[in-house]
């Protein structure tokens, strides 16, 4: 029997374990072709060249973060399979092969695994190209028709990277069977993988772990003014680290724990569960821990896209509030500009003064909207168009007037006075009425003249040369050089189903595969008597845990997470926790149902008698 012939028989014997790998690499696949035909393609040809421009660089970023993810996932199930496969290369060498035909044989099989999760997700990618296309442009609000086009570029490229990523790792798989002896590929598959370490050094390493994690929630939701990103950066790895470390101390520990209480593990039927947990802990933690970071990054993404959403819809509200702005000079030219401008649904005369640089306005003139009014050493930052801000504490805006020190105790990133508040190059502040009338004469002053018109495209008779304008502002309806930012929330949006699915796959990967290596046991349990009931009751615990335990320590971190994103974008996003949190539950509820009926289907599909 050839090599190739061998292959293709385990191919066909393993392709159960390895559809969850499959369907992961196809889909990671599906989603990268997709934005690589968007950008070469031509699809969004309607769109102006700096607007496409801007979003092909949004795409090279969102692609990196996807060649990241299908790096640590192609590496994390090589890993798991390779290891299963150990015991069956090691059986090869008593037939007489060879190590580095055994590693021939191992390439051969994973790039069966690789042509199929290659082929599946080009082929799925093209046939829903056009498709993926209109969500992408609906999402994002566009105002174009997609096109229907297929790039051979980008089949070229994301074949060859797939394959790069897949050859190298297969590459590292094979030098690893060369290396083991035949012990240790007989032996690999069921190695006892308890963590051995004692209850003080577990209780310690999980102390540890809590404290950095706690650090870490400490540093997101800090005010950090300039350091704001510095801080995200220790949060970021505090959370990371501290998740490790109590997945790799408190989990052994609590186990360790149950399995020791007899009296707990002998009731309500949790002896094989737990036992089964305990026996694999060491390489399981590490697993639990992985899937628990890409649930918080999935979450994070979703967040950073609806915090972002809202960003951009403040900063189109800046050119959307107001039709036509004036500045004058005159505080009762009301009149004179109402008789030459049409029909209006609104209007509003703002007091605006300057003072070393910089603009103030009294609270009274823009106390409609949803800011705090300031007393007479306080003042308010009117910000401008901006996405995120670096800046966590208001108090750094803080200001002079008239040698009298203002404290900033608000910084309002939404438009209050549209077009001037965006298009002035100095910082302006509202600050307390009186503070206002007693530091700036009515000599001093320029006005503010606000319409907002019923017409959708008004004539506007009047212009910087008439003497009683000093500038005037007017709305471009077909302004569109802010429309590649709504993209930025349909990527967010795609990278939090990508982890998710990623993270599933992980849990569904890891059991779904040390099912095959208990088969044995299950069958001798049910030769000795042992009910089915209670077999079924194991499976469940055991899969139902692994899910279950990292969804609580996800949400306990995606909600720190989300809150340090509130801070830094000025936004509740409360909202976006609990629909977050409810699309996950739901998926893994779902994922852990499928995992729960496959182990099942593996470990009692046939009854013994």
């Amino acid at each position: 029997m050839s090599l190739f012939h061998l292959a293709w028989q385990n191919f066909m014997m393993h392709v159960r374990r390895y559809g969850a790998l499959i369907l992961s690499l196809a889909f990671t696949i599906f989603i990268f072709f997709n934005f690589e035909n968007l950008e070469y393609s031509g699809s969004l040809g309607g769109l102006s060249a700096d607007n496409l421009e801007k979003i092909k660089m949004l795409i090279d970023v969102v692609k990196v973060v996807l060649v990241c993810f299908m790096v640590s996932m192609i590496a994390y199930a090589s890993h798991v399979f390779l290891k299963s496969q150990k015991k069956e290369f090691g059986v090869y060498v008593f037939l007489g092969l060879t190590s580095g035909r055994i590693s021939i044989l191992y390439m051969i099989e994973n790039l069966m695994v690789g042509i199929v999760s290659i082929l599946a997700g080009i082929l799925c990618g093209t046939l829903f190209s056009y498709l993926f296309s209109m969500i992408f442009v609906k999402i994002s609000s566009l105002g174009i028709a997609a096109d229907f086009s297929i790039s051979w570029r980008a089949v070229v490229e994301t074949c060859l990277l797939f394959f790069l990523i897949y050859g190298l790792i297969t590459l590292w798989g094979m030098r690893s069977i060369q290396k083991s002896s035949v012990k240790d590929l007989l032996s690999a598959s069921r190695q006892n993988e308890k963590v051995n370490d004692s209850s003080r050094f577990l209780i310690l390493k999980a102390i540890i772990g809590c404290a950095i994690l706690f650090t870490g929630y400490y540093f997101a939701i800090k005010d950090g003014g300039m350091d704001v990103l510095g801080n995200a950066m220790i949060a970021t790895v505090c959370v990371i680290l501290g998740t490790y470390l109590i997945f790799g101390g408190f989990l052994p520990f609590l186990l360790q724990t149950m399995q020791n209480n007899k009296r707990f593990l002998l009731s309500h039927r949790r002896l094989l569960w737990v036992n089964n947990l305990v026996f694999r802990m060491k390489q399981n933690y590490r697993s639990y821990a992985m899937v628990s970071i890409l649930l918080i990054c999935a979450v994070t993404a979703l967040g950073c896209g609806f915090t972002l959403n809202h960003r951009i819809e403040a900063i189109q509200q800046y050119s959307m509030q107001y039709d036509v702005q004036i500045l004058s000079l005159d505080p009762n030219a009301e009149a004179y500009f109402n008789e030459r401008l049409p029909e209006q649904e609104m209007r509003t005369i703002v007091p605006v003064a300057e003072k070393n640089e910089q603009l103030f306005v009294p609270y009274s003139s823009v106390s409609s909207f949803d800011i705090s009014e300031p007393k007479e050493n306080e003042c308010i930052l009117l910000s401008k168009r901006i996405l995120l801000s670096l800046y966590t504490d208001p108090t750094h805006n803080s200001t002079e007037l008239e040698g009298r020190k203002l404290t900033c105790i608000e910084d309002v990133r939404t438009a209050v006075l549209g077009f001037m508040q965006d298009k002035m190059e100095v910082p302006v502040y509202v600050i307390n009425d009186s503070l206002f009338d007693q530091v700036f004469p009515q000599n001093e002053r320029l006005y503010l003249y606000n319409y907002k018109f019923e017409g959708d495209e008004p004539n506007i008779e009047i212009s910087t040369e008439d003497p009683m304008v000093v500038g005037i502002f007017q709305m471009d309806e077909n302004n569109d050089s802010y429309v590649w930012l709504n993209t930025i929330f349909t990527f967010c949006v795609f990278l939090f189903i990508v982890f998710l699915i990623a993270a599933c796959s992980i849990l569904f990967i890891k059991q779904y595969n040390d099912s095959f290596e208990e088969i044995e046991a299950y069958r001798l349990l049910q030769k000795i008597g042992v009910d089915r009931k209670v077999l079924k009751h194991s499976i469940i615990m055991e899969c139902s845990f692994q899910f279950g335990l990292d969804f609580l320590i996800m949400c306990i971190s995606s909600y720190f997470s989300l809150m340090a994103l509130s801070k830094v974008a000025g936004d509740p996003l409360g909202s976006v926790f609990v629909i977050s949190n409810l699309i996950i539950l739901l998926f893994m509820i779902l994922c852990d149902l499928i995992c729960i009926k496959a182990v099942k289907n593996t470990l009692l599909s046939k009854r013994i008698a």
